[in-house]
């Protein structure tokens, strides 16, 4: 790898640790998130959806999609309903984010962090005992995969709208560094920033960026990537900043 700046897209505090991590590398860390994450009220966009989930019991099931609906769904979520559900996880981020408030996950992807992932696990555990209810606890149109993996095992699916996510303005003073680039490496975790990014970025330093290597967490990225032009596409070996460290160490 020749670049000599890094394009990080995830939110920015996220982004602000990867790159305090990646400059010893030799690497000047450009950042330009596509959104930021607020918490949405569920119980009063969702009363419905809320109450269902306060009243499920211990055949139900409660998944957490990612460690920000952690963030913002686990304080909407009664300690007695805690007590009772099933609590799943998507991947390992999101099971340390549990931890970390003191919520034991009881299933979780055997391997990956994908929905796909999940519902492969939950298809072995499941498989004995059909019906029931799952919450999930997500995005506006997240995950729709997963409920309807969820559906075709039988389980009546609710999705809870616990955040959301808002364009993060574009940062041209940040952006204007790649002008002069050697090259750049640009880091995805995320389709919906990718496309968010390839729609809002000024021309130019769009086809800059498409010029220069990608890396990706999944099989899914790196074909929307391809799609794109970069030069080359890496898959990274998972999707939090450690595993993408170790990647861009082994492209250096």
């Amino acid at each position: 790898m020749k670049a000599s700046h890094a394009f990080l897209t995830r939110p920015r505090d996220e982004s602000t640790a990867l790159a305090a991590r990646i400059e010893p590398l030799g690497l000047e860390a450009v950042i330009q998130p596509a959104f930021r994450f607020v918490p949405v009220d569920a119980g009063a966009e969702q009363p419905e959806d809320t109450e269902a989930l306060a009243g499920a019991g211990s055949r139900d099931l409660l998944l957490f999609t990612s460690p920000r609906a952690v963030e913002h769904g686990l304080p909407q979520v009664s300690r007695d309903a805690l007590s009772r559900l099933r609590i799943a996880a998507i991947g390992p981020a999101t099971a340390r984010a549990l931890a970390r408030s003191g919520v034991r996950t009881s299933l979780q992807a055997a391997s990956g962090y994908t929905s796909e992932d999940l519902l492969q696990t939950l298809g072995q555990e499941l498989k004995q005992d059909s019906g029931g209810s799952a919450f999930i606890l997500a995005a506006p149109r997240g995950r729709i995969a997963l409920a309807e993996g969820l559906e075709k095992m039988g389980l009546a699916v609710r999705t809870l709208m616990v955040y959301r996510a808002e364009a993060e303005p574009l940062d041209r003073e940040a952006l204007s560094r790649l002008d002069s680039a050697r090259d750049v490496l640009s880091v995805w975790t995320s389709a919906n920033a990718m496309r968010a990014l390839a729609q809002r970025l000024p021309p130019a330093t769009w086809f800059r960026i498409c010029q220069g290597e990608w890396l990706v967490i999944s099989d899914r990225l790196a074909r929307l990537a391809r799609a794109y032009g970069p030069s080359d596409v890496h898959l990274a070996t998972g999707p939090g900043n450690d595993a993408l460290v170790s990647s861009i160490r082994n492209l250096t």
